[in-house]
């Protein structure tokens, strides 16, 4: 009589493997990212699955879930944050990830383990698609920003978008997973040659791209950061925001002194008063002129004592134009007045520009708008705290890849960078030293990319398999079809 073969899934009690899922969960992403867990983050959770039934293994999953996402989270949240902030975007993740593997493994059991490599990647892309279109988490949670260190296969992102690494990663995830709880892994030889091809030309391909120089036009762009800021005590004072104006035209005449033609504040960087407004912006409007710079000024509005306001930057430009622009997604509870006006982008002699506002850059929706616009070069206002530095820079810098453009955003309380159309860095300035002047060179030259042209056309391939997987796991159930264990 011969011994049933074991596979490692079930050598292993199955708390272990929650635990592992757990750890993995909580070190891939965000702050303290360690970078190759992101291919295999998600298998610990698969394999429990795989190897439990009944109700009460589903929810120490989620129990798991729930722990790990918010560990995950709170990484990021430093002052002025408190703890329990993570709580707001932890638990309606762990929440929509529970769902999301309970849907997949019951279609694998239903259709199979082949069936289930192409459909766990396809459900992760289609749920991402959605968090960045649908909901204000945005582009946040992307298993793809695991991989921010790993310039080649971000490259990826210009084929078909950020969702073209999350298959990437989601592929190498199922297929560890049937391997790992198979007591044959030899019998998944072709699959396993298959998603190590793809990974092997992902980044031969990303490196040849990373190679490319690019000629053409560029221009000299400065970031200017601001001393103050909003505090959980309201807005300084109104010296402070005086004392503060005047250093912030300083520091732009120093930039200017310094080359740049087009000079960008951060976020918020000053408070205005609605009265004080057009004399604020006539300061601006004659350094405009006197020098021939462009100037891109954040700041706020207060309206009904601050209860909201105007999160806004104004383009001034020596000719006289002026361009006003609300941001367009505030952060969830910011009360930031949204923009609804189309995206403008700006003939300059220097390139075709544009502008959006620090968590707009979050919806690659708005990069793709910009991409189909022409733009060669973005400009984004921002102001972060110490938990997101320098990943949300980072995180803005993939939609120039995805578009093809360049990226510089000035940053308050974090690092500020600059950033071709492969991502590449062209400069940073850290917050904290110096005198909050970055000026650096960006090409403005876009660089064509098929995501510019094609959009999501990825998310809605993964969907039409995943309808298609979901009628045939349905009608097989009408049928009597048993499932698969």
């Amino acid at each position: 009589m011969t011994t049933p073969r074991t596979s490692l899934a079930t050598r292993l009690p199955p708390w272990s493997w929650l635990l592992l899922g757990i750890a993995t969960t909580a070190l891939a992403g965000n702050r303290f990212n360690v970078g190759l867990l992101g291919w295999v983050a998600a298998v610990p959770f698969l394999v429990h699955l795989r190897t439990t039934t009944g109700w009460r293994p589903r929810l120490m999953l989620f129990g798991a879930l729930l722990v790990g996402t918010f560990i995950n989270v709170v990484k990021i949240v430093t002052d002025p944050l408190p703890w329990y902030f993570a709580l707001m975007f932890s638990v309606p993740a762990a929440v929509g990830g529970f769902l999301g593997y309970l849907l997949f493994e019951w279609l694998r059991r239903r259709l199979g383990d082949r069936w289930g490599l192409v459909l766990y990647p396809a459900l992760v892309v289609v749920l991402e698609w959605s968090s960045a279109t649908t909901s204000e988490m945005g582009s946040w949670g992307a298993v793809a920003y695991t991989q921010l260190s790993n310039p080649a296969v971000m490259q990826t992102v210009s084929l078909f978008g950020l969702t073209t690494v999350s298959l990437l990663l989601s592929a190498v995830t199922a297929l560890v997973a049937v391997l790992v709880d198979s007591p044959r892994p030899g019998r998944w030889t072709r699959e396993s040659i298959a998603v190590a091809t793809a990974v092997v030309l992902a980044h031969a391909y990303g490196a040849v791209r990373l190679d490319r120089v690019l000629d053409g036009p560029t221009a000299t762009v400065a970031t200017i950061t601001s001393d103050i800021g909003p505090t959980p005590a309201g807005l300084p004072s109104a010296e402070a925001i005086a004392s503060a104006n005047r250093t912030l035209f300083e520091r732009t005449r120093t930039a200017i002194s310094r080359g740049a033609e087009l000079v960008v504040w951060n976020e918020g960087a000053t408070a205005i008063q609605q009265d004080d407004e057009a004399a604020f912006l006539d300061q601006g409007l004659a350094i405009a002129r006197d020098t021939g710079a462009d100037l891109v000024l954040g700041y706020i509005v207060p309206l009904d004592g601050m209860r909201s306001f105007e999160n806004k930057y104004v383009w001034l430009s020596p000719d006289g134009e002026v361009e006003t622009y609300f941001k367009h997604h505030p952060v969830p509870g910011e009360g930031s007045v949204r923009g609804e006006a189309p995206l403008v982008v700006h003939e300059r002699p220097y390139g075709r520009t544009a502008g959006a506002i620090c968590y707009d850059y979050d919806f690659p929706k708005l990069g793709l708008e910009h991409a189909r616009q022409d733009a060669g070069l973005v400009v984004v206002p921002s102001s972060d705290w110490r938990g997101i530095d320098p990943f949300h820079t980072q995180m803005a810098a993939v939609r120039g890849i995805e578009g093809g453009f360049s990226v510089v955003r000035s940053v308050r309380w974090a690092t500020s960078g600059a950033y071709d159309a492969m991502g590449r860095v062209r400069g940073t300035a850290s917050y904290f030293g110096g005198d909050r002047v970055m000026v650096t060179t960006v090409p403005t030259g876009r660089v064509d990319t098929l995501y510019s042209r094609v959009g999501d056309v990825l998310p809605m391939a993964a969907g039409l398999l995943l309808l298609g997987g979901l009628g045939l796991a349905v009608v097989g159930r009408i049928r009597g079809v048993p499932a698969t264990v």
